[in-house]
């Protein structure tokens, strides 16, 4: 919802709506890092409108800002994490599970190398193709960061026995795909 700061906002209500409807549906603590995803993700929204409104009618800034920092560490540092870890939790087949370890340990890693980046002093947000693109003020070869993002977000829900969490995980898949033909420079968006 990365169009404007009312679309971030009115994204950040539907599913934080949802959010809270599916928390009342969870069976058990095993379902609670998957099921609180969508609240995870309205957080994530509404952290995006108000750098919509810092921004202003600006379409480049340098935000030291703690709406932007947050916005960084559960997209490109969280998110990886949090994915593979809820859908490993309610796994009841040991094989995949083994294979979710794996991708979890890559969250992790991810977690720790980008939640740096999360912490350098200055992050850029510019408006492309009205989409928000942050930067971090480190390099990093995009592919690098991509490929652990998608073994994350799109792999590790793919590979789940359940039918609804499959669903899901092409449905990140598409997602993506969409973004990379709109030539969207930010996947966690």
């Amino acid at each position: 919802m990365c169009f404007s700061a009312t679309a971030s906002f009115a994204g950040a209500a539907v599913v934080g709506g949802i959010g809270a409807a599916t928390l009342t549906q969870m069976r058990g603590r095993r379902e609670l890092v998957l099921g609180a995803l969508p609240m995870g993700f309205a957080v994530h929204q509404f952290l995006e409108g108000v750098t919509w409104m810092r921004l202003g009618s600006g379409t480049t800034a340098m935000l030291d800002d703690w709406s932007v920092r947050l916005w960084v560490i559960y997209a490109w540092s969280l998110l990886p994490l949090w994915l593979p870890l809820g859908v490993r939790l309610i796994e009841p087949d040991p094989r995949r599970r083994r294979v979710l370890d794996a991708l979890v340990v890559v969250g992790v890693l991810d977690l720790l190398y980008m939640a740096s980046g999360a912490l350098a002093p200055e992050i850029t947000v510019s408006v492309v193709d009205h989409n928000l693109d942050y930067v971090l003020p480190y390099a990093a070869n995009p592919i690098l960061l991509a490929i652990p993002y998608i073994l994350t977000t799109c792999l590790a829900p793919l590979l789940s026995s359940f039918r609804w969490v499959r669903a899901f995980g092409a449905a990140n898949v598409v997602a993506l795909s969409v973004a990379t033909w709109m030539q969207s420079k930010d996947f966690s968006s």
